[in-house]
Parts: C-alpha cells; sequence; structure tokens
C-alpha cells in the first residue's frame, strides 16, 4: 500500500502537489501545536482573587494568563488607597476574566453591558527580586490599572457615566519589578459605549523579553495579514479593470480590501500608530461595517466561481439580511449596533455552514479548485473553534484565527490565479490556432489593435500578388475514394505545397478543398511577383516528391495548376455579428483565379500575368514564354499571360532552350500575320517537344485567317 502511495504522489503534476500542499500544510500545523502544547493546561489560575505563581518557572514554563476568578466590585471605582482603610471595601463578588461582566449575577439581577466596577487580583510571585512584564489588551472599553499603590497603565478616561467616560482600545506593555513576593493589581473599569463590558482578552504575564517577543510576533503577523491582503487586493482589482467581464476578482478584491482594513482595528489595533487620533466610536463603525460587509461580498465571489452550485434563495437571503445588519450599523449609535455582533456569529456560522455544503457539491460534480476550497473552509472553521476553546481556557493551544485567514485568502487566490492562468493558457491556444485560420500578415490589417478589435467591415487596401492553385482532375478522383481517404490525402498534399508559400514571403488566404488561394507582399528587396514565382516553382519541386511518395505507394500522382497575378486588393473581413471570415476581394482575384483555370487549357502547369512577371526582372535565370492575351469578363483591356516553365539550371528542362526562342521567333510571325511563316516554325516548335499545348493551339489559330477571329477566339 505504501508503494503504491508514493507511487501516486511521484505522478502527481507540479499544480497537483501545490494544490495538495495548500490542503495538507494548515492541517499539519495545527495537529501539531494540539500535540506540543496540550501539556500547558495545567497552568495555574486564580482562585478568589488570589492566583499563586510560587511554583511557576517563567524561563521554562513561559507566559501565563492571569485568568480566572478576580475580585469584583460593581459599582465602585476603587484605587490602592480605598484598600488601606480601615472599613475595607465590600465586594460584589468573583468573577472570571477573561470574560464579560454583562449578566453576570448580582443579588436578584443581572449586571447589564453599560456601568462600572474594579477588578482586583493578589499575585504570588516566585521570584520578587526579578522584573516582570505585563501584556493588556483589549478591556471594555476604558481602564486605569494600578499594581501595589501605583498606577501603571490605562486606556482613555474612567467615569461614572457616559459624559465622563472616554473609550479607547490600545494594547499596552507594562514592566513591573515589584520588590516583594507578591503585588496586588487593582483594575478600574467603565463601559457605556459597548454591549460587552469587562476583559474580552487575557492579562498575559512572563519575563519582558518573552512577552515582547509574543507582542511583537503577533504586531508582525497583523502586519503581514494586512500587507498580503492588500497586495491581494490591488492586484485583483487590477486583473478586473483590465478585464472587467469576469467580476470574480472584483468581488475578491473587495473581501480581501475589506478584511485587510479590518485587521487595522482588531488583534493589535495597528490603526493606533497609522491614525493616533482616530475617534474610537468611528473605528468601532468601521470595523462593524467592514465585518457585515465581507460576508456578503465573499457569498457573492463564492457564487461566481460555481453558479449552478448555489440556491437563488438562499443566496438572496443572505444577501438582504447582510444588508439589513450593515444598514443597521450604519444608522445606529455604538452602543446599539454593537448588540449585531450575537446575530452576525449565528449568521456567519450558518452561512458558513452553507457555502461549505456548496463547496462539496462542487467536489462531488468535479469543479476546478473546489477541493481546496472546501479543504481550506474547513481548516479555517477548525481555528475558529480552536480559538474559541482556547479563549474559554479549554485547551491553550495558541490562537491561529489570524493563520487560518490568511491560508483561505492565499488558497482562494491561487485558485483565481490558476484559474486566469489556465484562461490565459487557453487563450494562447486558441489564438494559436487563431492564426492558422487567419495568417499573421492579415492580422495586420483587420486587427491593429488585437484580435478583440475584429469587426465586420475592418479593410485595407494594397497591392499584392495573388496566387490560386488547384488540383486537376480531382473530381474524379475523390469519387474514388472514402471521405477520410480524401482528407489525409489533402492534408498531406497541403503539408507539403504550404511551407514554400510561407518561406517565400506569402500566406494562404483560404484552402477551398483542394484549392489554395494565397497572398504575397513586397519584401527583402523583392517583388511580390518574385516572391510568389519562387514560391509557386518551390511548390512544384515539392510536388515531385509527393508524388513519388505516392507512386511508391502504387497510389495515382496528382497534376496541380497555378495562376499568378499582381494587382490592388481590399483584405479585410466580410460577415455578421456571429461569423465573420477574413478575405482578399478585387479585380486581381478574380483575374488571379481565371488564369489558373488557363492551365489546364493551354496544357501548364503555371500560368502569370505579364505584370507578375515584368516584377521580377529579366536576369530570372528561368524559361517562360508569352502565351495569349486575354480579356477578363466584364473588362475590355486584354492581359498578358506567360508560361513560367522553371529554372534554367534544371537538366529535365533542357528542351526549352530550343523551344523557347523557336516559340518566340513563330509568334512574331504570327502577330505580322504571316501566317504561313507562323504555321511552319510552330510545326518546327511541335518537333523541338512534340505535344506542346500552347504550340498547338496557336497553330490551329494559323488557319484562321482573321484577325477578329483571333481576338474573339483570344477574348473566350
Amino acid at each position: 500500500m505504501f508503494t503504491r502511495f508514493i507511487h501516486k504522489i511521484s505522478r502527481l503534476s507540479a499544480k497537483e502537489i501545490f494544490s495538495l500542499t495548500i490542503i495538507l500544510l494548515p492541517v499539519i500545523i495545527l495537529v501539531y501545536a494540539l500535540l506540543t502544547q496540550v501539556q500547558v493546561l495545567n497552568k495555574p489560575r486564580a482562585k478568589n482573587g488570589v492566583m499563586n505563581l510560587q511554583d511557576w518557572d517563567p524561563a521554562k514554563q513561559g507566559n501565563v494568563n492571569l485568568n480566572g476568578a478576580w475580585t469584583f466590585y460593581w459599582n465602585q471605582l476603587l484605587s490602592p488607597a480605598d484598600f488601606r482603610a480601615s472599613v475595607q471595601p465590600l465586594p460584589s463578588g468573583f468573577i472570571q476574566v477573561p470574560g464579560i461582566w454583562n449578566g453576570y449575577a448580582l443579588k436578584d439581577k443581572s449586571l447589564p453591558a453599560p456601568g462600572f466596577a474594579t477588578y482586583m487580583l493578589d499575585v504570588m510571585l516566585p521570584d520578587s527580586a526579578a522584573t516582570y512584564m505585563l501584556s493588556i489588551r483589549t478591556v471594555s472599553n476604558a481602564y486605569t490599572m494600578y499594581i501595589n499603590d501605583k498606577p501603571v497603565a490605562s486606556n482613555g478616561a474612567v467615569g461614572r457615566d457616559e459624559k465622563s467616560s472616554v473609550p479607547e482600545y490600545r494594547p499596552q506593555l507594562v514592566t513591573i519589578t515589584p520588590g516583594t513576593s507578591q503585588v496586588r493589581i487593582i483594575v478600574q473599569v467603565s463601559n457605556f459605549a459597548h454591549c460587552k463590558g469587562g476583559f474580552w482578552l487575557p492579562v498575559e504575564i512572563g519575563l519582558p523579553v518573552q512577552i515582547q517577543r509574543e507582542r511583537d510576533s503577533r504586531v508582525l503577523l497583523d502586519m503581514f495579514l494586512f500587507g498580503c491582503l492588500f497586495i491581494m487586493a490591488f492586484y485583483h482589482f487590477g486583473l478586473y479593470f483590465l478585464r472587467r467581464s469576469d467580476p470574480t476578482t472584483l468581488y475578491f478584491g473587495l473581501m480581501c480590501a475589506a478584511i485587510g482594513l479590518r485587521s487595522l482595528l482588531t488583534g493589535e489595533n495597528l490603526i493606533n500608530n497609522i491614525w493616533p487620533g482616530l475617534d474610537w466610536f468611528l473605528a468601532r463603525k468601521i470595523e462593524y461595517l467592514l465585518t457585515f460587509v465581507s460576508v456578503p461580498v465573499y457569498v457573492t465571489f463564492a457564487r461566481t466561481l460555481f453558479p449552478k452550485e448555489w440556491n437563488k434563495t438562499v443566496y438572496r437571503v443572505i444577501l438582504v439580511f447582510g444588508a439589513g445588519l450593515f444598514l443597521f450599523v450604519l444608522f445606529t449609535p455604538t452602543r446599539i449596533f454593537t448588540v449585531t455582533s450575537y446575530v452576525f456569529t449565528g449568521y456567519a456560522w450558518l452561512t458558513s455552514m452553507y457555502t461549505i455544503f456548496v463547496f462539496a457539491r462542487a467536489v462531488f460534480r468535479r469543479q476546478e479548485g473546489a477541493a481546496i476550497f472546501l479543504a481550506t473552509s474547513l481548516f479555517f472553521l477548525l481555528t475558529i473553534v480552536n480559538d474559541t476553546l482556547n479563549q474559554l481556557e479549554i485547551v491553550h493551544t495558541g490562537l491561529y484565527l489570524s493563520f487560518g485567514l490568511f491560508v483561505v485568502t492565499f488558497a482562494q487566490s491561487y485558485i483565481l490565479s490558476s484559474r486566469f492562468a489556465n484562461a490565459f493558457r487557453t487563450t494562447e491556444i486558441y489564438a494559436s490556432t487563431f492564426r492558422k485560420f487567419v495568417p499573421a500578415q492579415f492580422m495586420d490589417k483587420i486587427a491593429k489593435d488585437g484580435i478583440e478589435s475584429i469587426k465586420a467591415g475592418n479593410a485595407e487596401k494594397g497591392e499584392v500578388t495573388v496566387m490560386f492553385s488547384d488540383i486537376r482532375s480531382f473530381t474524379g478522383l475523390s469519387e474514388s475514394m472514402s471521405p477520410d481517404e480524401v482528407f489525409r490525402m489533402l492534408n498531406e498534399y497541403l503539408s507539403y505545397v504550404e511551407p514554400p508559400i510561407r518561406t517565400n514571403n506569402g500566406f494562404v488566404d483560404k484552402y477551398m478543398g483542394d484549392g489554395i488561394m494565397a497572398l504575397f507582399e513586397d519584401g527583402n528587396h523583392r517583388s511580390s511577383g518574385y516572391h510568389a514565382v519562387m514560391a509557386a516553382l518551390a511548390m512544384q519541386d515539392a510536388m515531385k516528391l509527393f508524388n513519388a511518395r505516392r507512386e511508391s505507394a502504387s497510389l495515382p500522382v496528382l497534376q496541380t495548376g497555378i495562376g499568378l497575378h499582381t494587382g490592388q486588393v481590399i483584405m479585410g473581413t466580410l460577415g455578421g455579428n456571429e461569423r465573420m471570415d477574413s478575405t482578399a476581394i478585387g479585380d486581381a482575384v478574380n483575374l488571379a483565379s481565371r488564369i489558373e483555370g488557363m492551365t489546364k487549357m493551354y496544357g501548364a502547369s503555371l500560368l502569370a500575368s505579364e505584370i507578375t512577371v515584368k516584377m521580377f526582372g529579366e536576369n530570372h535565370g528561368l524559361y517562360i514564354r508569352f502565351v495569349d492575351n486575354v480579356i477578363a469578363k466584364g473588362k475590355t483591356e486584354p492581359v498578358g499571360i506567360w508560361q513560367i516553365i522553371g529554372r534554367k539550371t534544371d537538366p529535365a528542362l533542357a528542351v526549352y532552350a530550343a523551344l523557347v526562342p523557336a516559340f518566340e521567333e513563330a509568334l512574331q510571325e504570327f502577330r505580322k500575320k504571316n501566317f504561313d511563316s507562323a504555321k511552319r516554325k510552330f510545326e518546327s516548335c511541335l518537333v523541338i517537344l512534340p505535344g506542346d499545348t500552347v504550340s498547338q493551339i496557336y497553330l490551329e489559330r494559323c488557319g484562321n485567317e482573321s484577325t477578329d477571329d483571333v481576338t474573339r477566339l483570344m477574348g473566350k
């Protein structure tokens, strides 16, 4: 089994290994914390207002929270002097720290959130000469602390009513050198601004270096979380503004920004360092608004990822309820809207459970990234449970909520990045495939601002040489073949003749069954006509190799005809909104097609218009000859047609060294209407090359002595 497991792991892709790491690493860290810290459950606790730390070794056992039962004095703001009086203040009882005084049973009533009180704890220390440090975090929401007879720390202003009390949240570190084995901690607390009064978080005591290290770790974690979330937010905002058709990145960016800003207002309250004079009431309103907006935004983000897995009614209920909480906070004072934290807890839990259900459904349906979303969401819930149990002193594994939040956002950012990477790869594949259908030369004309700018009507005029190539007698040949055989033959044929077009500054405009339409532009100090002719000759060479392969397989060889003409064309897109095609239109295209159609009539494999022939100069090293003047349909001016036979260096064409000049002499006589002389000379051409179709055509024309008849026939 282990061998099979290792084998499966070894076959995972890098992406799969990374995804597996995201899922397993946080769980491993949390399990490690549970295994290594569970032994600290026997840390000392305060009992009846006294905490005995004499058997505690801070150097070895670390810091300890001053948790447990503190002496509690309700509606009394007591100072050390009050406890030196002959008549001692009467305590209201003992209250758990950390905890809130809301609901504390005092005689026949439960305490409300607004009010003031004094907490007292006698601490017996292991070393009276040592220096210790206290870490004081959140006390709701104003306090003054005394140790023995000295005031050592305060937040806000403690008062007996709302007017005299000023709330503030500012974590502090207090260094003490007691000089005695027992110290008395007295804390005056007032709350008239929040729905929860008292100590929210524990007071921690330890050696200064250890306390400072833990405080620095919390600050660094908060800063790290804030930095990561804001980088993620701005990154995804940028993605959205670059591609607004996908709102997923906008929702995720908003969620990261909301959670990131909120992290400044909680924990170590880093907002105090950034904005020291920020009003406490405004800060709490911003904190709650950010909290309440994060859930609907996250739900909307999750729904855009897995829309089919969400129930529309549930989604609307979540949004409406979240909007209601948001508006309630916006228009009510702090002492009222803070009550919504209880409602929000239930709302968030129910929403989280349904979101996990959605992710589980997406995993079942094999949706991309659903497994990571499900695993990290479950892990985040696990960190919430862990921190809750830590607050209740059931376990002492440490607080991991911030870490869980980072894991969730990082994993989800990874999924989004992965989706964008896949989309980018898909786009690259589409673009690469698209270029096979629409050449880059065409794209430069119809989509100068990118593929997305293509639309019907994009066009540009220019001079090019147009090539038409066709397989002769293809219809009869294909009738004896199956459709698969026809396509295999055509694809193999095109694989031979297309590269010469591309390597000679040309590109295929379209494939028309067995036909090819290609366009050539000027380049490399050569004319488009030169490139077209060189491509056509290279195609003929490729056809020899192709036919040799077919002959060896006892298959019939193919014959092709190629027509070339140079002129003005309009290259652009034709079609409607849903279907378009790139093409070139104009007289040059029509004439090139007609010239290709004449190749069979004249028994030539390559014909070109006179304008194309003139473009590649006289020192071309080719056997060429004039063939005819033709008048295209709808035109009045004739166009000269030339046969391009091949290279003079080709031994197989040596016969044309004698035929071409002999044909020129016969043609001169024909043009002078010396038909008898021309007839004899054309007959001589047929002796040099029996079966020469062009000589045979002119020989037949010599029998017609009417110039008009000749012109009429030439125009057909």
